[in-house]
């Protein structure tokens, strides 16, 4: 698929682009979303009548801005956090006679609409590419930067390395089967207005139906024009990069949304970035450490800086939000260790620990942030913490 046409604003690192939604998809990570991802995106909830439509080729690439953090270090980072494609921020450290990137976004446009925008900076070249986590959305776009700095050294967890081989390029077949079956699906529903139990579909239901069916369409070409290009330098606990005058630390402060979080520090700027660690402004937590993430948060808490790049969501100036997610991951584990103990069923412990005083915290009165509580919290945290309190074996 064509990378789409971009242009910045004067005066600023910003692109402008149309506000389509879009689904993310690529991996076992998506398609662990796939049961979720439809009340996200309003599909089962109540909303006002429209006509169905056949909506407009979806952009790609959403709205961001390249935002200057301190010297020489730059954040990449969406709008919206909840707009899809749904793509991890990025982290540029321009040091003495290189860059340090940290993450590379879900698509190969994308990556190349971040490396245009790192270009505009400065023409040094990028030596290291930092994964936080397997995810797609912050791993996809590492070959473009290897075509463009065929020196770079891509650097992850040893865990993440694992994960982004066997959770991410293995099952690449069938997230792409997944994808275009789950386009049929919804062109059904679009044309028949039923879902495929003969449920009639209200009318906006019937219309989004339609739109995802063309950004999943849309998506496909992306994600069969990603090349594999896993971390090549791994690490466990800590790897420190000297760059001129720059420190940069590469840590590991425990299980939390993945195995294998990673925490990038700058000391002399006293700038973090979090990765999943921290999502603004709400958490993703399916296939998640949730008793072992509240002990990585609290080190997270820990570490002597004053800015946080969480993974998605804008720049937090103090620690506030941070410490509302180790709240909500504290109250999850709690109620949930509570409800197994006194032997509580998955269907006992699902009704009892419905977390709507963090829901109205985090969520207010939005309905979309609502429904991303419950798809990317509620749904896929209480069970997997249901498992992990019983003692069931990780998968």
């Amino acid at each position: 698929m064509a990378e789409r046409p971009w242009s910045p604003d004067s005066g600023t690192y910003t692109v402008r682009s149309c506000d389509a939604n879009f689904r993310r998809r690529g991996s076992v990570y998506s398609r662990v979303l796939t049961s979720l991802i439809a009340l996200v995106f309003g599909l089962l909830a109540p909303a006002p009548a429209a006509q169905p439509h056949v909506p407009d080729p979806p952009s790609l690439i959403a709205p961001y801005d390249v935002v200057k953090i301190a010297d020489g270090v730059y954040g990449f980072m969406w709008r919206d956090p909840l707009a899809d494609p749904i793509q991890g921020n990025a982290l540029f450290v321009i040091n003495d006679s290189d860059v340090v990137v940290v993450d590379t976004a879900l698509l190969p446009s994308t990556a190349r609409v971040m490396a245009a925008e790192l270009r505009k900076l400065t023409p040094k070249p990028v030596s290291y590419v930092i994964n936080t986590h397997w995810h797609d959305d912050h791993h996809g776009g590492n070959a473009v930067y290897r075509e463009l700095w065929p020196e770079v050294r891509i650097v992850g967890h040893r865990e993440t390395r694992s994960d982004i081989i066997e959770k991410t390029y293995r099952v690449r077949p069938k997230t792409l089967s997944d994808t275009l079956a789950a386009a049929d699906r919804y062109e059904r529903w679009a044309a028949s207005g039923k879902d495929d139990e003969g449920k009639v579909l209200d009318e906006r239901r019937r219309t989004r139906a339609g739109e995802i069916a063309v950004l999943d369409r849309a998506i496909v070409p992306e994600l069969r024009a990603i090349q594999e290009a896993p971390p090549d330098v791994t690490f466990t606990d800590q790897l420190v990069l000297y760059r001129g005058g720059r420190t940069i630390e590469v840590r590991w402060l425990g299980l939390g949304n993945t195995r294998g979080d990673t925490v990038v520090v700058l000391p002399r700027e006293r700038i973090a970035a979090s990765g999943d660690l921290v999502v603004h402004p709400i958490p993703f937590m399916f296939g998640s450490y949730h008793e072992e993430w509240v002990r990585t948060l609290d080190a997270l808490d820990g570490l002597p800086v004053d800015t946080f790049l969480p993974g998605h969501g804008p720049l937090l100036r103090d620690r506030t939000y941070l410490r509302q997610v180790r709240g909500l991951l504290r109250a999850l584990v709690d109620r949930v260790k509570a409800a197994v103990a006194a032997g509580a069923t998955l269907e006992q412990t699902q009704q009892q620990v419905t977390l709507q005083d963090w829901r109205a915290t985090l969520a207010g009165d939005d309905p979309r942030k609502q429904r991303a509580f419950d798809g990317f919290v509620l749904q896929p945290a209480v069970e997997r913490m249901w498992r992990q309190a019983r003692g069931e074996p990780d998968k």
